[in-house]
């Protein structure tokens, strides 16, 4: 019982340690920052056009 408790508690850990790395650099459509042009909408285009330049910068 202990090793099923200490590795399910290990499995937890590491996935709330990996989280936050996987989500770091990405925008999401609510950010008008990635509104390339100024409409006030965000399209899936306009976002993959803003994370990749943010991924190169």
């Amino acid at each position: 019982m202990k090793r099923y408790l200490l590795s399910g508690l290990t499995l937890i850990m590491a996935t709330l340690a990996f989280s936050p790395v996987a989500n770091a650099g990405q925008t999401h459509l609510n950010d008008l920052e990635a509104d390339l042009n100024g409409d006030g909408i965000v399209t899936l285009t306009e976002l993959k056009i803003y994370n990749r330049a943010q991924r190169h910068a």
